[in-house]
Formats: C-alpha cells, sequence, structure tokens
C-alpha cells in the first residue's frame, strides 16, 4: 500500500494543469469529500466536486508543483504550489493536502492553507 494511493494524488494534481473536471472527479468516491479547510462547508459527493471543478476551470487552471509526499496505507500527505494561471497572470499558493484514497479512489481531499494569502492575491 502506499505507491498505488500516492499515484491517484499524483494524477488529480496532474489534471489540475489540464483543466479537466471530468477526468478528476471521476478520481473521486460517490460519496467523496472535497474540503478547502479554509472554507465554509465542504464538497460532499463526486457530482458536487466536479461542478465545483468545472466552476473554478472557468476562471484558471492550476499548475500544480509537488513538493513532498508521503504516505501510510490509506492516507496521502502532499506539499504542493499550486499556481493559479489566468491568461498571463500567475499566482502561486503554498498548500498542504491529506488525502484517503480506498480501492483506487479518493474518499477524503482536504487542502490546507492560507485564507487571508488566497485574498490578497486576489483569488478569493
Amino acid at each position: 500500500m502506499g505507491a498505488t494511493e500516492e499515484a491517484v494524488i499524483s494524477r488529480v494534481c496532474e489534471l489540475y494543469g489540464a483543466g479537466d473536471a471530468d477526468a478528476m472527479a471521476d478520481l473521486f468516491d460517490e460519496n467523496a469529500v472535497y474540503d478547502n479547510v479554509p472554507m465554509r462547508k465542504p464538497l460532499e459527493s463526486r457530482a458536487a466536486v466536479r461542478d465545483w471543478l468545472k466552476m473554478v476551470f472557468e476562471h484558471f487552471v492550476v499548475d500544480i508543483e509537488v513538493l513532498h509526499m508521503a504516505s501510510t496505507g490509506e492516507w496521502v500527505l502532499s506539499e504542493r504550489v499550486d499556481t493559479h494561471v489566468d491568461k498571463d497572470r500567475r499566482v502561486p499558493l503554498p498548500v498542504m493536502n491529506v488525502s484517503r484514497v480506498v480501492d483506487g479512489k479518493i474518499v477524503v481531499w482536504k487542502d490546507y492553507y492560507c485564507e487571508k494569502m488566497v485574498h490578497d492575491l486576489g483569488l478569493g
């Protein structure tokens, strides 16, 4: 265990840069929880994740650089820099993620980042 779970998380990070909401959502369990921790309410289903990602990709794509990744069993930790790309503008945001992958599907995705920095960068 571990390598397969890390591969799923790596694939999501790759697909962010492609702006492919459908392929990304397909990596989530039907009842997955997607939690941008600074936000008020987690998304609670693959359909909700898909809808949210489609909305995000209407505004920008996100090039993700994974700095570090570690796993134990079903749980994967990743330290990233998410660079939000909107035309000629590139806005980097440091992110820490913890995810749980069960049977090849993400059941929990939790991103931790500084909400103030998001607002200061004009992303939220």
